[in-house]
This record gives C-alpha cells, structure tokens and sequence, in this order.
C-alpha cells in the first residue's frame, strides 16, 4: 500500500531506485492508503482503504468519484448490480420522464418460465396485455376500456384459454365467448362463484 507524488527527482543511484520502487508501488497497488493522496491527477484511480472503496479521480481533479459501493472491494462486482438478473432491497426509485420497460413475452414463453412468484409483472405479446402473477397465477393487470382517438368504450378478452385457471372464491367472473378451451386445460367454478360467458 503506498502512494506517491510521481516526481522522480535526481538523485543519487540507490535513492533514485528507492523512489521509483516507491512510485512502482503506488501504481501497482492503485495508490492504495486510508487517506487521500496528497498529489492528485485528473482520473487517478486510488483505493481508500480506510472504507474499501475503489474511487477515481475527476476530470476537474477536484474530487473523487466512487466506482465500487462503499466498502465494496472484495466484493463480486464492486458490489454493485450485475447487468443480468441483479437483486435490489429496499426502495428502488427509478427518475424519469420517458419509461419503465418491463419483459416482453409470448403466453408460451410466459409458462415455459420457471422463476415465477407473487409480484412478477410482464407484457404479454400474444394477448398485448399487461399481466402480473398472484396467488398461483397470471392475471391481467390494468386493462380499462379502450377504442379509437382516446375512447373508453370496449374491453376485450382473449377467446381462447391456454392455460387452467380457477376462479376466485366467492367471485364472480364475465367473459365474452364463445370460448376455446384447449385440449388438457381446465376452468374450474368453486361453488360459492359464478362465471358468465355472453
């Protein structure tokens, strides 16, 4: 762990070893200390091993910018979210005026997946409907009325069910037939509901 002013003065031959070994030192350990080196460079990389935390010099040379999490080092990733299936605790809040792209699938695709649980929110190509799961199943999600230039007029249903699906207790349920229930599929009424096909 070391640092150094990267300034190899002249000097006699074994101190001048002596500080390029120093300043060898300092690049090979990314200017490793518990506090700030004392001579800074613009995109300096520098490990604060006071938090482990690996930082980077600004382009202004007037701060350091975290790359790893507080305590990061050591870390898979720095500590940071992978690109692919990251996990995140607590509160997410996502600042944008544009939009949150959720995954985009076939119904298909949708029962071919094997990591579904309670909350999980998707688009469904096949029915372009939003769909999430709960309580053992997709439903859709959403889908108010719709029509053409901004009217509210129609909802529409899938006539066809690809997938068993059981009614809610004490629920009762609308669609508009007819209906095509595929071959191993079922649709099951409890007694205490009532499912109305028009």
């Amino acid at each position: 762990m070391a640092t150094h002013d990267y300034n190899l003065a002249n000097a006699t031959g074994a101190a001048f070893r002596s500080d390029l070994n120093n300043a060898l030192s300092a690049v090979a350990s990314n200017n490793s200390s518990s506090s700030d080196p004392a001579t800074t460079f613009a995109f300096q990389w520098y490990v604060d091993t006071g938090d482990n935390t690996l930082k980077i010099r600004n382009a202004a040379n007037d701060a350091y910018i975290n790359v790893s999490t507080v305590g990061g080092i050591g870390s898979a990733n720095f500590g940071l979210a992978p690109l692919a299936s990251p996990t995140f605790t607590g509160n997410v809040i996502i600042s944008s005026t544009t939009a949150l792209r959720v995954p985009v699938g076939t119904t298909t695709q949708r029962n071919d997946y094997s990591g579904v649980a309670n909350g999980d929110i998707r688009y469904n190509s096949s029915s372009s409907t939003f769909e999430g799961y709960a309580g053992g199943a997709w439903g859709a999600i959403g889908g108010g009325a719709t029509g053409g230039g901004g009217d509210s007029v129609f909802y529409e249903n899938s006539l066809t069910v690809t997938t068993s699906y059981s009614i809610s207790a004490n629920s009762g349920a609308h669609a508009v037939g007819p209906l095509v229930i595929n071959s191993g599929v079922t649709v099951t009424v409890p007694a205490t509901s009532h499912l109305v096909i028009s």
